[in-house]
């Protein structure tokens, strides 16, 4: 949208903009108008009309009081405007004023549109739909709800056309996204001889604040400098708001300086534009400053630093924030109730935030979503579910925000029934064209193990920006398809799509799972010679690459030139070890990482016991077990109970990890009994088997590896009715055994194998050199296991031996 903008502004305004440092002279904003009220601002002004001389005046006073809303509420200054239509002889207009344009306002505020066309009617008999106040109303009544083309039809009808009418109109434009009609607009309002007013450029500043448009935003101050609006206070806020939204706080700050101080909106601009370019000690300054200058501050200050302190994790400064609220009686609206939400589940302080949630006196959509929101991002995927659900019988209507907050609930309970149902949701609501619902989509799928749906929303896609690009290839490459996550990738750059750190380290995982070094060093270049600079966690991956591929050489190469070094590196460079069994380097990495100043966490003790797997170091491994408890005070995770079933099982201590197992503070999972039966098939415990494989049929019952892994361990055992009730169990779970596959990189081209597959141009020397090596490995004293081989390309010889 940016760049069609400023084309119509260059066309329409036509100004050639001076250097921004002749836009930042020296003003002298009036403090005693920003100190008095509008409404006294306008009663003092409306005072001085008492001819028809002064209807102009009049005019403009009237059509500010229905912009700043105090034409409804404040019952002197409507007395006064009546007064005013009475001297100036405009007896018709003195009754319209208290009638047609509060009518319509209360329909908008309710709501109710169809009332408002018939009110509408009604005034176009009266021939009152010319008046300008009459039709001000209409254009915002039709534009607040949605319905452009009928504010349209009323503005174009207008015989005659305020600074206020055409605010109206393109306000209405830029509230329901539609710039470029508003920029075309203000060219006709300036071609018409209408000239702006501050309200005017503080719309357009918003605009291009939001769009984060220097260039408008410069042309805009430009305006201003030339009608001498730079000083009105609103005008020069939006300009310190649009500065700090373009990433030119310097030039916020020079304006800041040059501004009256006792204007509370001028202090939240400055506030949040710190906190927006990260400068939050700054913000916290300002917050203080604007205190001893007698400012109160207000939710919008609030919920500007909040998000700052959340961000430092700054638990204790939000609960003190929290009190300042509560002591000071600061009106708890819907956005600070839901930016203190924010900041408790943030700070994993779940009970906090159900408590602000509990305190709040109603609930909206805002405060559902940031609840579902928090709940996501604290795991409690069900009380993330049960939220919505709630919204939904309060008679809520979710919003694209909602959908996109309680999608990844539906992604960690692989809940794809309630996920497609909110798909359809977003369908019918046309939400599935926000990028961040699109994203959302794309990873339920994806986590709910179809690819292919995912892979279709990215495919519609028309504009894929880089989060977009970066979520499926995460996606292929989190899910077993690590070859189109790099094709993907290769696809994302032929388009000119800039990637980022986060790309970076997506397809170096993927080149970890392949395992394709070659790729890897490819992606290795592209770090050192692209646009880029690798982050912390772009150069772990790189480690990680690298040990999965295993050269441990180059990794610990890389992990060496990092200029500076974070425990994700550290836990990536010891886990490089840990998977080749080398436990003495495993613990040296562990003894420097704490001379450098680094804790290790759990990930740190998980690549130990890992490693001491590996090399069969049962008594290492319990040490390092009892120390992350006992020493480190870290509570084991169900993954470091698996290493320890999988520790005990590769030494044959089956009995311990049973023991172990038993003994659990939680209910084993699928990846504590599946090592449990790998170590029953290697070490031929049938009976333990047995009791690993009933509970495995029931945690993960369409999982055809474990039913296979079963199967083969009765035939080894000799146990043919064992193997015929596991494929009937099969048969009956409709369960498919997928073929075990392999591949081999040559020439930098892999090539894949699928079990007994003879589909490749070379099978027939392929076969003929594995029987070959199959004969040294027996001269050599290797006796292969029966599950292990496929007995078509033996010959009969092997097949009567392994019997």
């Amino acid at each position: 949208m940016r760049f069609p903008l400023r084309r119509l502004l260059i066309r329409r305004v036509e100004l050639t903009p001076p250097p921004r440092p002749c836009c930042l002279r020296t003003t002298t904003f009036s403090t005693t108008a920003a100190a008095a009220s509008p409404d006294r601002r306008l009663l003092a002004v409306l005072r001085g009309c008492v001819s028809p001389s002064h209807l102009s005046l009049g005019l403009q006073v009237h059509g500010r009081a229905v912009t700043a809303g105090l034409h409804a509420t404040d019952t002197a200054l409507q007395t006064r405007l009546v007064g005013m239509y009475v001297l100036a002889r405009r007896f018709r207009d003195a009754v319209a004023v208290h009638t047609f344009p509060y009518v319509v306002k209360s329909c908008a505020a309710l709501g109710a549109i169809a009332l408002g066309r018939l009110v509408h009617r009604t005034a176009r008999t009266l021939g009152l739909d010319g008046d300008m106040f009459v039709g001000s109303a209409l254009i915002k009544m039709y534009a607040n709800g949605g319905l452009l083309w009928d504010a349209r039809q009323v503005f174009d009808g207008m015989a005659e056309r305020d600074c206020v009418l055409w605010n109206v109109m393109m306000d209405g434009y830029v509230k329901a996204g539609s710039v470029s009609s508003a920029v075309e607009l203000f060219g006709d309002m300036r071609a018409s001889g209408c000239e702006p007013n501050f309200a005017t450029l503080a719309c357009f500043l918003s605009v291009s604040a939001t769009e984060s448009d220097l260039f408008f935003g410069v042309q805009l101050h430009t305006l201003a400098v030339k009608y001498g609006l730079e000083s009105e206070v609103a005008v020069a806020n939006t300009l310190v708001s649009m500065y700090a939204k373009c990433k030119c706080l310097d030039d916020g700050w020079k304006l800041f300086g040059l501004m009256p101080r006792d204007d509370l909106v001028t202090w939240n601009g400055m506030i949040s534009g710190c906190v927006q370019n990260g400068f939050v000690d700054q913000a916290l300054l300002l917050f203080c400053d604007m205190q001893k200058s007698g400012i109160r501050p207000d939710s919008v200050t609030l919920v500007s630093l909040l998000p700052a302190l959340t961000d430092l994790n700054g638990f204790n400064q939000g609960k003190e924030l929290h009190g300042y609220i509560v002591r000071n009686c600061v009106h708890m609206d819907v956005f600070l109730v839901s930016a203190l939400v924010d900041i408790y589940f943030k700070c994993r302080a779940v009970r906090m935030a159900q408590s602000v949630y509990d305190s709040s006196k109603a609930i909206d959509v805002v405060i559902g979503s940031t609840m579902i929101s928090g709940y996501v991002l604290n795991g409690m995927s069900q009380e993330a579910v049960k939220m919505f659900r709630y919204l939904l019988e309060q008679g809520i209507r979710p919003n694209a925000v909602a959908i996109a907050s309680v999608l990844p609930a539906c992604a960690s309970m692989a809940a794809m029934k309630l996920g497609q149902e909110l798909h359809s949701y977003a369908l019918k609501n046309a939400y599935e064209g926000r990028c961040y619902v699109e994203s959302a989509l794309m990873d339920m799928y994806a986590k709910c193990g179809r690819l292919d749906l995912s892979h279709y929303i990215f495919s519609k896609i028309s504009a894929k920006d880089e989060v977009t690009w970066n979520s499926m290839i995460s996606s292929f490459a989190q899910n077993g398809e690590p070859e189109e996550a790099l094709n993907l990738f290769r696809e994302m750059c032929m388009e000119g799509v800039k990637y980022s750190n986060v790309t970076i380290s997506s397809v170096l995982s993927a080149c970890a799972s392949l395992p394709a070094i070659y790729y890897g060093k490819e992606i290795h270049g592209v770090v050192i010679k692209g646009p880029i600079r690798a982050d912390l966690f772009a150069e772990s991956a790189l480690i990680d690459m690298y040990g999965k591929c295993g050269n441990l050489e180059w990794a610990h190469r890389v992990f060496e030139s990092m200029p500076e070094k974070n425990e994700v590196s550290w836990n990536s460079i010891i886990a490089s070890y840990g998977a080749y069994g080398l436990v003495k380097e495993s613990v040296s990495l562990l003894r420097h990482m704490q001379e450098e100043g680094f804790k290790a966490d759990h990930v740190t003790f998980l690549a130990l016991v890992s490693a001491c797997a590996h090399a069969g170091q049962v008594q290492e491994g319990l040490r390092l077990f009892r120390c992350m408890t006992e020493e480190y005070q870290i509570a084991p995770r169900m993954e470091h109970f698996a290493c320890m079933v999988d520790l005990y099982s590769r030494a044959g201590k089956l009995d311990k990890a049973m023991e172990l197992i038993v003994d659990m503070p939680f209910k084993p999972d699928a990846g504590i009994w599946g090592a449990l039966l790998h170590a029953c098939r290697v070490h031929r415990n049938v009976e333990l088997a047995e009791i690993a494989s009933q509970e495995l049929f029931k945690l993960d019952p369409h999982n055809s590896g474990y039913y296979v892994l079963m199967s083969n361990i009765n035939a080894v055992a000799g146990r043919w009715d064992g193997v015929s009730k596991v494929r009937r169990l099969m048969k009956d779970t409709k369960v498919q055994k997928i073929p075990g596959y392999s591949w081999v990189d040559v020439n930098n081209t892999s090539h894949l194998f699928v079990a007994a597959d003879k589909s490749h141009p070379d099978s027939e020397d392929i076969y003929m050199s594995l029987k070959s090596i199959l004969l040294e490995l027996r001269e050599e004293g290797y006796i292969p296991m029966p599950d292990l081989c496929c007995p078509t390309h033996l010959d009969s010889s092997t097949q009567v031996q392994q019997q």
